[in-house]
């Protein structure tokens, strides 16, 4: 059957997977002339990729061939893979890189010198001041894209300071005069784009910020806000007024934790304290109020940006739009 023009610009390795009934990585194994297939079913994903008039788009052509087909994801020094968020980011970055016939793999922190051994490039999450993963794959010549703050090099995050500022403008508009922040770390020197937001927001109307700053631990981040802020109410005597009517915390699960801290000390949420957040994950933000960002956007520019890398394109960042959800908390 003749393909339509729209249907060979929209064919995937996805589609020939589906038509051969074999997994994407047989698919990638086939077009790539790699091993670890007969020869029966090699020549059938190739003759089906032939009918749906598959061609590779520019950052799989650059990735067609060898290690250069393997792509590291960095995880960051003080990151944990189990948090739900990156469970999610991890889910559709292997989606968008498979879809252009790339391979990904996964590393820790520590593992950043092996990874110009296993992988042609990088993507690299949970980026801090003093990350030395840029300076190492620089030298060892390795195109890497950051999902984080602008900075050098190719870089995508959710506009996360517009996000901040809007959910507290939100609460300023509400009648909330007392608003705390909750974050990680906030006394470390390094730019913190969702506190700039607060931080804007709060100057226009001449209000004081308060700053919750959280200690930084390898488990929940839920359960991390949730003792830190049910310490912090147990120390106001009783009788004295909270020192805040709403918390703007940097991500969903800090907001989770603060809630249910909240709660257990008999405050009202939103009446007393209304409680936001930043994400909008899945199952999690049901009933928060927070700043939803498209994280299966953010995978997909990731992959676009590593394409432009290889190709030695002039480095950019892509600052995606963000969107305030209102729901019971806030």
């Amino acid at each position: 059957m003749k393909q339509t023009k729209q249907s060979t610009q929209t064919a995937t390795i996805r589609e020939i997977a589906r038509r051969a009934d074999v997994s994407i990585a047989s698919v990638s194994r086939a077009l790539n002339g790699k091993p670890g297939l007969s020869d029966a079913l090699r020549e059938r994903i190739l003759t089906i990729s032939r009918e749906v008039s598959y061609q590779p788009s520019a950052a799989a052509r650059q990735l067609i061939s060898g290690k250069a087909a393997v792509v590291g994801i960095s995880l960051g020094r003080q990151d944990i893979e189990l948090r739900p968020y990156y469970i999610l980011l991890y889910q559709h970055l292997t989606v968008a890189l498979h879809q252009q016939g790339m391979v990904p793999i996964f590393f820790h922190h520590d593992q950043t010198a092996e990874l110009p051994e296993r992988a042609g490039a990088a993507i690299l999450l949970g980026e801090t001041a003093e990350d030395e993963r840029p300076t190492l794959l620089s030298a060892a010549g390795i195109p890497f894209v950051r999902i984080g703050n602008a900075g050098d090099g190719f870089s995508v995050a959710p506009d996360d300071a517009a996000g901040l500022y809007e959910i507290t403008q939100y609460l300023l508009a509400l009648g909330r005069r007392r608003l705390a922040f909750v974050g990680g770390e906030l006394e470390t020197p390094c730019p913190h784009s969702r506190l700039e937001g607060y931080r804007r927001a709060l100057e226009e109307v001449g209000l004081a910020e308060q700053l919750i700053s959280l200690p930084h631990r390898l488990s929940s981040d839920s359960l991390t806000s949730y003792r830190y802020l049910n310490r912090y109410l147990a120390g106001i005597s009783s009788g004295q007024p909270l020192p805040f009517d709403a918390l703007v915390c940097a991500t969903d699960e800090l907001a989770l934790g603060c809630v249910a801290a909240l709660e257990d000390r008999g405050i009202d949420v939103p009446s007393q304290v209304a409680v936001t957040g930043f994400d909008d994950l899945p199952t999690l933000a049901t009933g928060l109020t927070t700043i939803r960002q498209d994280i299966a956007s953010i995978a997909a520019m990731s992959v676009e940006l590593l394409g432009e890398a290889l190709a030695g394109k002039a480095p950019r960042h892509v600052s995606l739009p963000v969107a305030l959800v209102l729901r019971e908390t806030g």
